[in-house]
């Protein structure tokens, strides 16, 4: 009897393991590519051409959050407790999109031109300075180095507020890289995985 107990209890200890494996490699792509549509469809603007539309909350966080199941919630690790601090992420990002927006009106012109493109880490980089001066160059670098850091820090927000280690950002740049290309306009230049420019 008491053998027999304990392997009964041996195996509810390992199916709660097992249990806290899985939540622990739990990953809501899903959640993360709806997130990064609604930023970058608010950044790019309905037709990629004009600003940013202004919205109390288009991140998608809070949706994500109202129709999650209780075990979308238990695998996200989301409590109560955390509400508080998913209103603070959700603020952040909100402020990092529309950082975002003010530079890349700035950058349009430089898009169309195919003097800069969204290279394969979704980031912006400078492809060529062709009909450029240095004045104009440098004003570009710098709108470029600015918007990146601004991009760097909202994946890491946007993975903060979903409770995703920082040992899974690739996941959360990656989705958001092929966003950024998918919905990017035609005529402007993006980067594949191998490194190759190519025009939309």
């Amino acid at each position: 009897m008491f053998k027999k107990t304990a392997q009964v209890l041996s195996l509810m200890t390992f199916l709660a393991v097992a249990a806290c494996v899985t939540v622990n490699i739990y990953f809501p792509a899903a959640q993360v590519e709806k997130a990064a549509e609604n930023i970058v469809d608010d950044i790019y603007g309905t037709d990629a051409q004009q600003p940013a539309k202004t919205s109390k909350d288009s991140s998608s966080l809070a949706h994500f959050l109202a129709f999650m199941t209780p075990c979308e919630a238990n695998a996200q690790g989301v409590t109560e407790s955390d509400i508080e601090g998913l209103k603070q992420s959700n603020s952040a990002i909100r402020g990092l999109k529309q950082t975002i927006a003010t530079d890349h009106q700035q950058l349009i012109p430089y898009y169309e031109s195919g003097n800069i493109g969204i290279n394969k880490s979704g980031l912006v980089e400078l492809r060529n300075n062709d009909g450029m001066d240095i004045a104009a160059t440098a004003k570009v670098r710098r709108l470029i180095a600015q918007d990146n850091k601004t991009r760097e820090k909202l994946y890491e927000e946007v993975a903060a507020s979903m409770n995703i280690p920082g040992s899974e950002i690739q996941k959360v740049v990656t989705i958001f890289t092929e966003v950024w290309q998918k919905k990017a306009p035609a005529g402007w230049w993006i980067q594949d995985g191998a490194g190759n420019w190519k025009k939309k």
